[in-house]
């Protein structure tokens, strides 16, 4: 299950970090070749972040936890990356946005409740 982390970003109400969540869901959802269906395939979230100087000016995005599948190519992950990027940027247009995928392979450690 990947795990979306959204890092620096401004202070957000409630409401607003759940409009950046449906946003994202949507965002992942779209990239057909992953294979997620809705929020309940994936973990998404907000981390406060200690430092609060600048926050809202880099807005770092990272995605772990997506399982290596042959479908899941280095385009679909770039595609990945692109969707939540822009979307992001759309809704905080004078930030710096980066995201990173990190594809994971369950052989290198991996345990779930859920097995």
């Amino acid at each position: 299950m990947p795990v979306i982390k959204v890092w620096c970003l401004p202070k957000q109400t409630v409401a607003q970090l759940r409009e950046l969540h449906k946003y994202i869901v949507t965002a992942v959802v779209s990239v057909e070749d992953l294979g997620l269906k809705d929020e309940g395939d994936m973990t998404c979230l907000f981390p406060p972040d200690m430092m609060r100087y600048g926050l809202g000016e880099e807005i770092i995005v990272e995605v772990s936890g997506l399982l290596e599948k042959p479908e899941r190519t280095k385009e679909t992950r770039r595609m990945l990356a692109a969707m939540l990027g822009l979307g992001i940027k759309e809704m905080f247009p004078n930030a710096h946005i980066e995201c990173f995928i990190y594809p994971f392979d369950p052989a290198q450690g991996f345990w779930s409740s859920r097995q």
